[in-house]
This record gives C-alpha cells, structure tokens and sequence, in this order.
C-alpha cells in the first residue's frame, strides 16, 4: 500500500537527439524546401533560410507556420510530377519534358488546320486508346482551355517575339482591319508583309 507522502516526483523522460533523415528529402510535402544543414542534427529550409532541429514534427510545424506559407505562396513553387509516380528523375524529367512536347505540336496541328478547340476534348482519350503502352499518351492531359492556352501563351508568343527580332532587320508593309462581329466584340487584325 502506498501512502500520499512516499510517491517519489515522476521524472520526465530525457529527450533523444535526432539526426536528419535522407528519407524528408522524398516526402512530397518537404522535397521542395528542405535540406541538411551541416551540422547533422539540424535541417535548414531553403526558402526561409532559417535552420532547425531535425525532428519531424518541428520541421512540419515550420512548414505550417505563417512565415513560411507567405513565402512558399509568393514564390508560387508547385509540387513536381515526381512526388505522383514512382520512377526515377531521369526518366520521369525525359517522359514530362515528351510529353510537353507532344502537347505543343497537338496545339499547333489543331491551330494550323483550324480545327474547333473542342475536339481536343476528346482527342487525348483518343491518344490513350489507341496507343495503350505508350508513357507519354498515358501522361498527356490537354482539353480545350489547355489547348487554348498553349496556342496562346506558347506558341504565339513565341512567334511573335520571332516575327519581331526578324522585322528589326527588314522593311516591312502593314495591312490593319478592324469589325466588330455580332456579339459586339472589336477585333483588329494586323498583316505585316516583308521579304
């Protein structure tokens, strides 16, 4: 039987030390923006440029924290496709940049032959049907607005900034036309001709 006075004060466990574990550096929610610091027991945030202990449940917390969220959204940086499959870098950076480049060419054979941006809705689960083995059709997701995007932001931007370094160094003629169609939007269309 123990009596009220004899219990003796309970001591607190002493703490382990941690060392930084190279498995942080896969998990999808750290890879992006934490590292080894140089002393072993600590872990270092790239974008807050701030060192920690190496315990996993601190370095989540500085991930939650304010200051780190503020500067994680105004650098905008996206979780990369390698978090979501399980191949290796090399190969995944060689299917992703292939498949970027099979979208790029889908666009730009849809704006050459003026086909309706809604058929790519059905186009990419056409790739995939008839190409069954193939990573890069497996990988590619490209519906109208994305097709629409690519034409503008892609490939018209990049053949405008052609068109203007090759008019620095040639005479050039413009054509202009302005209409307004029914739904009254003013369109002006500009036609440069040069040799």
């Amino acid at each position: 039987m123990v009596r009220g006075g004899d219990l003796a004060p309970e001591e607190k466990p002493k703490h382990r030390t941690q060392k930084f574990r190279s498995e942080w550096i896969t998990d999808c929610a750290l890879r992006d923006w934490i590292e080894q610091d140089a002393n072993e027991l600590k872990a270092r945030c790239t974008f807050c440029n701030v060192s920690m202990v190496a315990e996993l449940t601190v370095i989540k917390n500085h991930g939650k924290g304010k200051k780190h969220t503020s500067i994680l959204s105004s650098a905008s940086k996206q979780k990369s496709m390698m978090c979501f499959t399980s191949k290796t870098p090399s190969v995944q950076n060689k299917i992703n940049k292939s498949v970027q480049q099979a979208e790029i060419k889908l666009a730009g054979y849809i704006a050459e032959h003026n086909i309706s941006f809604l058929a790519s809705d059905h186009l990419t689960d056409l790739l995939k049907d008839i190409f069954p083995v193939s990573d890069i059709a497996k990988s590619m997701s490209m519906k109208r607005t994305k097709t629409t995007a690519i034409i503008k932001n892609v490939i018209g931007t990049t053949q405008k900034n052609e068109l203007a370094s090759i008019l620095k160094g040639v005479h050039f003629s413009l054509l202009t036309d302005e209409s307004t169609d029914i739904g009254t939007v003013k369109t002006s269309c500009v036609v440069v001709r040069y040799v």
